[in-house]
């Protein structure tokens, strides 16, 4: 059994429309608890259906301080994800500019195919990049991660996907909640499409895979960001997110355990 925990205060100046991406995809069998509250007082919420069954919870708050807690408990998949077109995620998106790395990876990775040239390139990224908050800035792209060799999971996700998808490898973005991850925080892990199914790649090698709970799935951090507002400047006071796992997988980011999904 795994549990989630996503809390956070920000300060409306107006009213706002809000959509989240914090609860774990439909596809688990989850009990979710969510409390959201304008100054004490409650707000109606919604959830509605995205892709690869995200599912996002959607409000409108007056201004005021917002206050969102969300708590789940989720058990195994249920049942796949909707997987939808892998073709999609070979197209350069808002993050990944695939097509600009195609002689990059063909001159650095071109020898090596499938699980094999993954491999390399996830080798690649975490022995060459530096973890550091320092290095990242949120307009930053594949490109300009690459050249500063370094940045947070965002970065080495959107790195990754670029390389995949410029090798002709369909990769996509997945936002988790990731039990061990040290400090507790959303996490970003791409997924490579090879030999017909999605395997979860994490060059950060900062929390075991195998105990990952998958949020929402799209092309880059532009279709997967945990809070989006629209029509009002806002202001985040504080965020807290933590999630545990009974039985917490041990994981070696090796390239023997590549074969790995989002359970």
């Amino acid at each position: 059994m795994r549990t989630a925990h996503a809390a956070f205060t920000m300060s409306l100046v107006g009213e706002t429309d809000v959509t989240l991406l914090v609860l774990p995809a439909d596809a688990y069998a989850s009990d979710d608890r969510i409390s959201v509250t304008v100054d004490g007082a409650p707000v109606d919420w919604r959830i509605e259906p995205a892709a690869h069954d995200t599912r996002e919870l959607v409000f409108t708050a007056p201004a005021g301080l917002l206050e969102v807690d969300v708590r789940t408990t989720v058990d195994r998949l249920q049942r796949p994800v909707d997987e939808g077109n892998a073709s999609r995620y070979l197209d350069d998106s808002r993050y990944v500019e695939a097509s600009a790395l195609r002689g990059f990876v063909e001159e650095r990775f071109g020898r090596a195919y499938g699980f094999e040239q993954i491999a390399a390139m996830r080798q690649w990224i975490a022995r060459g990049f530096t973890y550091s908050p320092a290095l990242s800035v949120i307009d930053d792209s594949a490109v300009s991660t690459l050249e500063k060799r370094g940045g947070m999971c965002r970065d080495y996700s959107h790195v990754m996907i670029a390389m995949a998808r410029a090798a002709g490898i369909p990769a996509r973005y997945v936002g988790v909640y990731a039990p061990g991850l040290q400090p507790p925080d959303f996490h970003a892990v791409a997924e490579v499409h090879v030999e017909g199914e999605w395997w979860v790649v994490d060059a950060t090698g900062l929390a075991p895979r195998g105990s990952l709970i998958r949020i929402a799935t799209g092309a880059d951090a532009l279709e997967t960001a945990w809070a989006t507002t629209t029509r009002n400047p806002v202001q985040l006071q504080s965020l807290t997110v933590e999630a545990t796992d009974d039985a917490l997988a041990e994981d070696a980011v090796d390239d023997a355990t590549l074969r790995i999904r989002i359970p």
